[in-house]
């Protein structure tokens, strides 16, 4: 993907600039803003690959995390704008054609926002407004069931895509990054803690991180008590723990029946990590 736009909120009365997220290099970013073109925002594959939905059902949950988070008080109706509508609903505005990216036709955009809105009413969680010009449809109130979903998207994951790494950080750079690549292979994101930026104790921070990851990694190759315990906390909240360890190790007897990938080399762990998040994570 070349071109998305970012959630952008302005006023109508306003000369409207677009300001949109784009993998083009940073000089072309600056040669389009030059040129009027919009606000190119440069933003790395592996960021938007990692972020950005990979099937319809991971679009609809997304827009109504999206939809529940500006919408603070139950029941309450909200309006957007056409072009943040377009953008939080993911429609394509671009097509690639012969190596260039050429803009879709207003008309076709349309009908593939009006698509969607539709399938959230179809499915229960959002209300029918009825049968309006699609400036109204512009509009949204959650549902009871759109509500429910909700909470279960929230009760296994903050956004979907996070993924705590447990280990020790005392010299295991390749390590690190062996682990990262394979969660980023299977389309996650790895948070390491030591890299989050924060002004909290870092207990509480930790935990907050666990609660919100789809899923958790914990290496107990250097028998470090922090991964045990983190390990411990994420399967009291029910998540699931993916374990690795280098062969030749001993692992504690409360966890040493629990299937584990044995890696001998780090760079065997990205292709290993990625077929078992793959065959495990739903």
């Amino acid at each position: 993907m070349q071109l998305f736009f970012a959630h952008n909120a302005y006023d109508p009365a306003d000369v409207f600039e677009r300001r949109y997220y784009t993998t083009a290099e940073k000089e072309t970013c600056d040669e389009l803003q030059e040129e009027g073109k919009g606000h190119p925002v440069h933003i790395d594959s592996e960021i938007v690959e990692a972020w950005y939905p990979r099937s319809f059902s991971e679009k609809i949950d997304l827009i109504l995390l999206y939809l529940h988070k500006h919408a603070p008080h139950i029941g309450q109706t909200i309006q957007f704008s056409a072009q943040k509508l377009y953008s939080f609903l993911f429609i394509d505005r671009y097509d690639l054609a012969n190596g260039q990216y050429a803009p879709r036709e207003d008309d076709a955009i349309e009908d593939e926002a009006k698509f969607i809105i539709k399938c959230l009413i179809q499915q229960g969680l959002i209300v029918d407004g009825g049968k309006l010009p699609f400036a109204a449809a512009q509009r949204f109130t959650l549902t009871p069931c759109g509500y429910a979903r909700i909470d279960e998207l929230q009760r296994y994951t903050g956004n979907g895509k996070n993924v705590l790494v447990a280990m020790s950080f005392n010299n295991t750079e390749k390590l690190r990054e062996a682990i990262r690549k394979g969660i980023h292979l299977a389309g996650y994101i790895a948070i390491f803690i030591d890299e989050v930026q924060h002004n909290e104790l870092i207990t509480p921070e930790l935990l907050k991180h666990i609660k919100d990851s789809k899923f958790v990694v914990v290496d107990l190759t250097h028998q470090n008590n922090g991964a045990y315990f983190e390990e411990g906390y994420a399967m009291g909240l029910g998540k699931p723990v993916i374990q690795l360890c280098k062969q030749g190790v001993k692992l504690h007897f409360d966890i040493a029946q629990k299937n584990t990938i044995m890696w001998a080399a780090e760079d065997d762990i990205p292709e290993l990590l990625q077929k078992r998040i793959a065959a495990t994570i739903e």
